[in-house]
């Protein structure tokens, strides 16, 4: 009987957020300084952006235009203008308004909390295996101050399309020249980050903070500490 040939681990992609920072936080704390500007600048705006009304307003924009859903932060900011138009400024006024909240909405979202020991992990890992990112998340790497770190970024922005969608996964492929065995994907969302991978062929492991049961019918490595990793990549 043949052996099967046990591909190594070349390559490793992660999911950011709630994989190397907790993303709530972050969100609540960016969504508090854009309104906090709003009320300062274009207060009448702010009865226009109650969390109904913004979900209202977010609704009918991906009826319009479901692709949407891929480009966040567009999809952020004609929220600000459209709630801007309802509150009686002008076009004009309200570009500049759905510009200026939109930038105070993007310090704070990029502005995070890394995971214990993340930073330091990838500091071993980047010697041994390339690096990338596929995510579903609108994070700016460079402002964040790591993109220094991966060889390829995939994004729904860039890809219009998003976990799990196997396109992610095969635009990882096109971007290492590798087979899936040879990529292992880490994230903390049991369906867009381990089953999808999975299905793709790729090795997933999963970021599991909460040390949490993954109820599926998949057996996958996982963590919580960040230290474990680099062992545990040796193991897959």
């Amino acid at each position: 009987q043949k052996k099967e040939l046990k591909m190594t681990i070349k390559s490793i992609s992660f999911d950011l957020d709630d994989t190397f920072w907790p993303l709530m936080p972050t969100i609540i704390e960016a969504e508090k300084n854009s309104r906090n500007w709003i009320k300062d600048n274009y207060p009448g705006v702010l009865n226009s952006l109650t969390k109904e009304a913004s979900i209202e307003i977010r609704d009918k924009l991906l009826i319009t235009d479901p692709s949407l859903i891929n480009r966040l932060s567009e999809l952020r900011q004609k929220i600000f203008y459209d709630a801007s138009i309802r509150s009686g400024y002008t076009d004009g006024e309200s570009q500049s308004m759905a510009e200026g909240a939109f930038k105070i909405f993007f310090e704070g979202r990029n502005n995070v909390t890394f995971y214990d020991h993340v930073i330091s992990t990838l500091d071993i890992l980047k010697d041994e295996y390339s690096l990338g990112v596929i995510t579903n998340g609108n994070a700016d790497l460079d402002m964040i101050g790591i993109s220094d770190y991966f060889d390829y970024i995939l994004s729904p922005a860039e890809l219009n399309t998003h976990k799990p969608n196997p396109e992610m996964f095969e635009a990882a492929l096109e971007a290492t020249s590798l087979e899936a065995q040879e990529i292992c994907h880490i994230g903390d969302h049991p369906i867009n980050d381990v089953q999808a991978s999975y299905d793709f062929g790729c090795k997933p492991v999963w970021f599991n903070e909460n040390e949490g049961e993954l109820e599926l019918d998949i057996q996958v490595p996982s963590f919580s500490d960040w230290r474990e990793l680099p062992a545990l990549l040796k193991t897959i």
